[in-house]
């Protein structure tokens, strides 16, 4: 079920350039056993596939974009993003891949870090894949360069913020 909240700000505080450069406006997500903050301008949908369930939230323009996967069966994080992985080396052969670990909500997040080149364009990637007791949980977040250079601070915010919540 989709519950997305009033916007609020989000990002680093004060007059710093940094602030200036984040900070953006944003709803909070709540369904499908998660929480997340997201950009107040980026579309989100959803999709239920019996135990996994999917949400997309886009920026306008469709240059970024993250993905929200649950999945009540609880896989192997680290095969999950083996297979996120291996999906995008199957698309983009010259992928530049960066093993990463992170603490999302808690959690030790397994994933990498991916750049790639697509029409000529410099792409990058973020999959990030943790297990809680109730399910597994994988974020894979994609962005061009081409227009927005806060866009990775902006997916990043986003999969930092993820956090399960109680069905």
């Amino acid at each position: 079920m989709l519950r997305c909240g009033e916007p609020t700000a989000e990002g680093p505080k004060g007059d710093s350039p940094e602030a200036e450069k984040v900070a953006v406006i944003t709803r909070i997500y709540e369904g499908n056993g998660v929480r997340f903050a997201y950009p107040a301008d980026w579309s989100v949908e959803e999709s239920d596939d019996g135990e996994s369930s999917t949400v997309e939230v886009q920026a306008p323009g469709g240059l970024a974009f993250v993905l929200v996967r649950t999945d009540e069966t609880g896989p192997d994080p680290a095969e999950v993003a083996d297979e996120v992985l291996e999906a995008m080396r199957e698309d983009y052969p010259d992928l530049d891949v960066v093993p990463a670990m992170d603490d999302i909500a808690g959690h030790h997040a397994t994933g990498y870090d991916l750049e790639f080149f697509s029409l000529d364009i410099t792409n990058a990637a973020t999959i990030r894949c943790f297990r809680t007791i109730e399910r597994t949980i994988l974020i894979f977040g994609q962005w061009s360069d081409i227009v927005d250079e806060a866009l990775p601070d902006r997916i990043r915010s986003l999969w930092r913020s993820v956090e399960e919540m109680e069905d």
